[in-house]
């Protein structure tokens, strides 16, 4: 079996609300996918791992009647509880823990992960989340693109700029260096498969989005290796840096990409 990759829990210390305010929200054309697709009832329960600030948490919460949303970072789970009290969401129950050490009663419709499944000891999430669902019920492992993915003079600067960050502060060790290789040996549906789960597909969406300056550096502020507590002294020369990269890159400063978001889905038999 492969080895776990061990990433530190601390890593994203100080994001919440650089995640919530700069992370593109994930498309109303899929969630209504998923919806249909998972045979969502309106009465059944969420179980949300790895939740952050509650981006996938928010956008399914309205398909169900009760709602347990779980992350290891209590900074975190404060910062959704409090925009859960600003939205009415009371349905919504926040946890503080590790998804691996999750003891709920009861079954839930739908298990999901967003962006964060290569994180978690994968095998054991997906056992437990056998166990976990109710009869038919369905997992989702939800990602997105990041900015700098792509072919675009723009975001070929905004690499090296990543890179180049990543090595000035060692936040590069952030990421353990088996992590690919072990995503390459067992792919995520392989893992949910070996748990017994059936596999359905994988479904993407593109959205139009068009980045700022400023909303590419808060985006990088809510990832693991770019936070600011990341940076530390560098904040503002990295801000300095992209500015002068990206413009020398693309003068018009017509940041725009299609955004990719997919999910991958499958179903407790």
């Amino acid at each position: 079996m492969e080895p776990i990759p061990q990433f530190r829990s601390d890593l994203y210390q100080g994001t919440a609300r650089y995640y919530d305010r700069y992370r593109v929200p994930y498309p109303a054309i899929l969630i209504d996918d998923l919806a249909t697709r998972a045979s969502l009832s309106g009465t059944g329960r969420l179980l949300d791992l790895a939740c952050g600030p509650g981006r996938v948490t928010f956008a399914l919460s309205e398909h169900f009647a009760d709602v347990l949303a779980v992350d290891q970072e209590e900074e975190s789970v404060s910062y959704a509880k409090a925009l859960a009290a600003e939205r009415g969401a009371a349905h919504i129950n926040w946890r503080t823990g590790r998804a691996e050490d999750v003891d709920v009663a009861g079954h839930f419709e739908l298990v999901t992960v967003g962006d964060a499944f290569h994180r978690l000891d994968r095998r054991r999430i997906a056992a437990l989340a056998a166990q976990w669902l109710q009869p038919a019920g369905h997992i989702a492992l939800l990602w997105t693109s990041m900015p700098w993915q792509g072919p675009a003079p723009w975001q070929k600067a905004a690499m090296e700029w990543v890179v180049h960050w990543m090595q000035v502060t060692g936040s590069i060790e952030n990421i353990p260096p088996d992590l690919a290789e072990t995503l390459n040996e067992a792919p995520h549906p392989t893992v949910l498969a070996s748990a017994g789960l059936t596999v359905i597909g994988t479904y993407e969406f593109m959205t139009p989005h068009i980045w700022t300056l400023e909303t590419l550096a808060g985006f990088a502020h809510s990832t693991s290796v770019l936070s600011r507590s990341a940076l530390g002294d560098h904040v503002e020369a990295f801000e300095r840096d992209l500015r002068d990269r990206l413009l020398a890159a693309q003068p018009d400063a017509n940041f725009e990409e299609a955004v990719s978001f997919t999910y991958d889905l499958a179903v407790k038999p």
